[in-house]
């Protein structure tokens, strides 16, 4: 059961499961404690259909670049960015940085910058939506607005 829940491409984690597993004989989620909040939360999630997220994803990247995303990038480059290995790999940086280094055109970074973005953003849908305590609503449906306050619990937010 704990095996299903971790991605098999996190090495860590799995060896980290196994070793709880053989020392103490039971599941490694057995040994978790319970998600504790510290403060009274409400988790509010928007369901966007993955058509219009990739879309609007695109948009976002298109408007960065128009934005001068590539220029800054090239002057982060100058200050030594690639030096700095978690921001140099983060998205958009890593792929403009390929342009920069002339291992791909701005077209194709740019490109890769949408495909990667979509991909991270269906990740991060795939990990919230195994959060029960989430309470997801359409993002685009009428009653949105009141369906929040519901979940809130108070219409005096607005």
């Amino acid at each position: 059961m704990a095996a299903a829940a971790i991605l098999p491409t996190n090495g860590r984690r799995i060896v980290r499961a196994l070793e709880v597993i053989e020392l103490t004989g039971e599941p490694f989620t057995a040994t978790l404690p319970p998600p504790v909040s510290i403060y009274p939360t409400i988790r509010i999630g928007l369901e966007i259909p993955r058509s219009v997220l990739d879309e609007r994803i695109a948009e976002r990247v298109h408007l960065m670049w128009a934005a001068g995303f590539v220029e800054e990038v090239r002057e982060l480059a100058a200050a030594g960015l690639a030096n700095w290995r978690t921001a140099s790999r983060a998205l958009g940086y890593l792929q403009v940085l390929a342009y920069l280094n002339g291992d791909c055109s701005s077209e194709q970074a740019l490109q890769a910058t949408i495909d990667a973005t979509s991909k991270f953003a269906r990740r991060q849908q795939r990990w919230f939506r195994r959060d029960s305590r989430i309470t997801w609503i359409d993002y685009d449906a009428p009653d949105a607005v009141p369906r929040v306050l519901a979940a809130l619990g108070s219409e005096t937010l607005m």
